[in-house]
């Protein structure tokens, strides 16, 4: 459903489907075919569409609106997952001898 949202989004950037599709590396037929499923998964028409132009609709709209929002929240979420699994976190012990502690390591590292 997000690959579809973020093509539905792609399409309006683009201004066409064939555009969309040359962009995402789909041909128009799929293009065309994700949109329907789009349309028919919400039940409502998305586009009108002329042989010379693409303009959203109420529901396209409101549409475009929502999956901008959701698309960020989803990338804002798998980048906090990311980098959660490449930070260390948590309580560091150390052994060192006492002078390594007093020559190198100041005390305005330490928390």
């Amino acid at each position: 459903m997000l690959d579809n949202l973020a093509l539905f989004l792609t399409i309006i950037e683009k201004g066409s489907l064939s555009a969309a599709g040359r962009e995402r590396g789909l041909s128009p037929a799929t293009v065309s075919e994700r949109l329907a499923a789009l349309e028919a998964h919400y039940g409502v028409a998305l586009l009108t569409r002329s042989t010379r132009s693409l303009s959203l609709t109420d529901a396209g709209r409101q549409l475009a609106e929502g999956a901008r929002r959701l698309l960020a929240e989803a990338d804002e979420l798998e980048s906090r997952l990311r980098d959660g699994q490449q930070k260390i976190s948590g309580l560091v012990r150390l052994s060192a001898p006492v002078d390594l502690g007093q020559h190198r390591i100041s005390r305005s590292t330490w928390t």
